[in-house]
């Protein structure tokens, strides 16, 4: 059996790339999850309080905006490190850990809020991480999963098989302007939605 036909369970083996993508992800989030569950003392009380001045701030209207730069960079650094592994055969190891660290850190961010503040960090968490959430992690599975199966066929001719698999077709370039129109409107709610939204409830927030 070709090394290439071990991945395969579809036409182009996409159900279990998925699926390992997946397991890296969760296995992150989990650890994530624990870590969070771990964490006492000093560190504990410093988020606490930087999110308690946060929302006072925000309830007050004193809140800034997020800058431009440090939007795009939250927003992009992920999707663009998963489609750029695509590029090289090396992608194939470096996909699964990379979907294991934001798994981690998204996990532990929510995990933390809740862990503080019960069902007022719950609502919180759903605001700052969940409404931009709802479009970048989609874009980044889809990324992932395709840059996972070029980086197959990389490593494929680096063997000396599939030679003649196709890498970057129309699909594909489509795929990737699907993905860049819904991380900007991603931008756009985290740069303008959300800090509206917790402006609005910071009140309730603080009082939860």
């Amino acid at each position: 059996m070709r090394r290439a036909d071990r991945w395969s369970t579809s036409a182009d083996g996409s159900v279990l790339i998925l699926a390992a993508v997946s397991a890296s992800f969760f296995l992150g989030g989990l650890a994530g999850c624990l870590l969070a569950g771990c964490v006492d003392g000093g560190g504990q009380e410093s988020l606490a309080a930087y999110v308690e001045g946060f929302l006072r701030a925000a309830q007050a209207g004193d809140a800034a905006p997020p800058a431009l730069a440090a939007l795009v960079w939250e927003t992009l650094r992920w999707p663009l490190l998963a489609l750029l592994l695509g590029f090289t055969a090396l992608g194939l190891l470096a996909l699964p850990p990379l979907f294991a660290v934001r798994g981690f850190l998204l996990a532990f961010s929510i995990a933390s809020f809740v862990r503080l503040f019960g069902g007022t960090g719950c609502l919180l968490a759903l605001l700052v991480f969940g409404v931009g959430g709802a479009f970048s992690v989609p874009v980044l599975f889809v990324l992932g999963v395709q840059s996972f199966m070029t980086a197959r066929t990389l490593a494929g001719r680096v063997w000396g098989e599939s030679k003649a698999a196709p890498l970057y077709g129309r699909a594909y370039w489509l795929r990737c302007g699907g993905c860049a129109a819904a991380l900007c409107v991603c931008m756009l709610l985290d740069g303008f939605a959300v800090p509206a939204l917790v402006s609005g409830l910071a009140g309730t927030l603080l009082a939860g």
